[in-house]
């Protein structure tokens, strides 16, 4: 199996998933975050150009929308969402 493949499997959880609804900070190492309800992300630390203008613009994402990026921690301010694990 190739790296690609392996990449595949992750943001298809693969690697496991953790569900999230509320508004703490989660941390671990996450390939993509799938929303479950419509949500807005409070915090991100990951390979995100610009991520505080993210933040600032309250962007709202809605249900079974995907966020794929590596990241590290992730705050909701508002919604639902499952955090697949690289």
């Amino acid at each position: 199996m190739g790296i690609s493949s392996i990449n595949i499997l992750n943001s298809m959880g693969a690697g496991g998933c953790k569900y999230i609804n509320d508004t703490l900070a989660h941390t671990g190492n996450f390939t993509a975050v799938q929303f479950t309800e419509a949500s807005v992300v409070g915090a991100i630390t990951g390979a995100m150009e610009n991520s505080a203008d993210f933040i600032a613009d309250a962007s709202s994402f809605s249900q079974g929308q995907v966020l794929y990026l590596p990241f590290t921690s992730i705050t909701l301010t508002s919604g639902k969402a499952i955090l697949y694990k690289a």
